[in-house]
């Protein structure tokens, strides 16, 4: 009787032995990433988003599960420049970061510094292609945010920053005169004036001109031990994305021409 069960037998550990190699195979570990909750199209408060997307699909293409943590955006630079964190976007280079935090060797996307102004008491015209206001103009700005270096200029020639909680909340405070400007982040995929129309001011600010670009992408601790870790993985997930054509049907699936 043996001899007829041995092949079976075999079969059988063969199996068992191919469906562990294939188990293992497919086991992949998980990293929390905080994400921040208030950059549509790029971030939704619900955790959707062409960022979060394209971070997903790479750390995916390298066998990683990213656990996506949506919070305020301020909590998010703060936990990963403290180490608490592994990464977070969406974050544009400042020189704070210099040597606790490292971005990923390519963007997501980028974003336009733009100031706007009350339609009832409009700003001074700049000569064109310039970024000026006088000393002592208000402007509001998004807590935490970081800004391009003509509007980081402005705060240096004597314009008075204020905080406020997102860019919705600065237009409402321009729109109450609170602030004689406030810098919106904006993007070449939407209307200018989007932000205004989500936070109900389109009938009283306006755009008046652009304060530079800032490319924006995922930030990496330097101190957290997975960090650098993270950061080879996501930059050689991206890497595969953009090869394969992932990254453009994630672009194309968000952004339709």
């Amino acid at each position: 009787m043996w001899p007829h069960l041995a092949p079976t037998l075999l079969t059988c550990i063969l199996q068992l032995l191919a469906s562990s190699a294939n188990a293992a195979q497919q086991t992949h570990e998980t990293l929390t990433i905080m994400v921040e909750d208030a950059a549509a199209p790029w971030s939704n408060s619900d955790g959707t988003g062409y960022a979060n997307d394209v971070v997903l699909a790479a750390f995916k293409e390298m066998a990683v599960e990213a656990r996506l943590k949506v919070v305020p955006y301020s909590r998010c630079k703060y936990m990963v420049l403290n180490g608490q964190v592994a990464a977070c976007f969406n974050m544009s280079w400042q020189p704070e970061f210099q040597g606790k935090v490292k971005l990923a060797a390519r963007p997501i996307f980028n974003v336009s510094n733009d100031v706007f102004e009350s339609i009832k008491t409009p700003l001074p015209k700049p000569p064109d292609g310039q970024c000026n206001l006088p000393p002592g103009t208000v402007v509001g700005i998004t807590r935490d945010y970081e800004y391009s270096a003509q509007v980081m200029a402005l705060q240096a020639s004597g314009v008075e920053f204020e905080n406020s909680l997102s860019d919705l909340t600065s237009l409402q405070k321009l729109a109450a005169r609170r602030f004689q400007a406030a810098v919106i982040m904006s993007n070449d995929l939407e209307v200018r004036n989007r932000k205004a129309q989500q936070s109900g001011t389109e009938d009283t600010v306006r755009f008046a001109f652009n304060c530079g670009l800032v490319d924006s992408t995922i930030g990496f601790s330097l101190s957290h031990p997975d960090g650098l870790r993270a950061l080879e993985m996501y930059d050689e997930g991206y890497r595969r994305i953009e090869a394969n054509g992932v990254l453009e049907r994630l672009h194309q699936r968000w952004f339709p021409e």
